[in-house]
């Protein structure tokens, strides 16, 4: 069995993207876990020169004694591997949710695929080429327009929420965006503005479906108000407050 655990690690690299290391760490982790529960004594599994080393500790009297286990007949390789498959998928998970959780608040265009009972179905791009679906409940939509928004549109949200979640059992991250937050208009107003990074946006107030008032440090072009007023179908109000110099 020692030959194989190469074969075994870069199997697991391969399907769930995550590096050696934490591949390793989590075979290390579920075999430490597994033979101690077997035993009935705290085992403690480390990898060596390529190859594993499961180390046996028995409190005697007054004194602890080290019993190095062989592990080439080991029996319940199958359990073990449908464990270090589960915990490697949710670090996986974690992974990813770690990695596009620097996306939170942001606003993405998206396309509407499926209406149902909680609420809208959007496939839209967390970053370039990578489409994800993100799902936008009813009370995160504007009553003004929950008879408007149809399967086939593409439409402004904002990610109100990148999080793991565990779902028949299976880890996956859930992307929750909205169309009532304040950052959606700024967003918006940025997205249009193709952003300059020196100007500077804010909402301190927003009514959804009446009016949402922006405090800007430059004139923005009224052909760009107007665009985000007819995506949100409210009114924008701008005030501009220069900074002094």
């Amino acid at each position: 069995m020692q030959t194989q655990y190469n074969e075994i690690i870069n199997s697991f690299v391969d399907k769930y993207g995550l590096s050696r290391d934490q591949v390793v760490a989590e075979i290390e982790k579920v075999f430490s876990l597994m033979l101690s529960r077997w035993h009935g004594t705290n085992t403690v599994v480390l990898f060596g020169l390529d190859h594993l080393q499961a180390i046996r500790y028995i409190n005697g009297v007054g004194v602890t004694c080290q019993d190095q286990l062989e592990l080439v007949s080991m029996n319940g390789w199958n359990t073990i591997r449908r464990m270090i498959d589960k915990n490697l998928s949710r670090a996986a998970c974690l992974h990813e949710v770690n990695h596009y959780k620097r996306h939170e608040h942001e606003m993405r265009w998206g396309e509407i695929i499926r209406k149902n009972n909680d609420g809208l179905l959007v496939e839209l791009e967390l970053e370039k080429d990578t489409p994800v679906l993100a799902q936008c409940p009813w009370n995160r939509i504007g009553v003004h327009e929950l008879k408007d928004l149809s399967v086939g549109q593409n439409r402004a949200f904002h990610l109100r929420r990148i999080e793991p979640i565990l779902l028949r059992g299976i880890s996956r991250f859930h992307v929750v965006i909205d169309r009532v937050s304040k950052n959606l208009v700024t967003g918006l107003l940025r997205d249009k503005l193709e952003c300059q990074a020196d100007i500077r946006l804010y909402c301190p107030k927003r009514y959804v479906g009446h009016k949402s008032f922006i405090v800007a440090s430059v004139f923005l072009p009224k052909n760009i108000i107007k665009a985000v007023s007819q995506e949100l179908r409210e009114h924008i109000q701008v005030t501009v407050e220069m900074q002094p110099n």
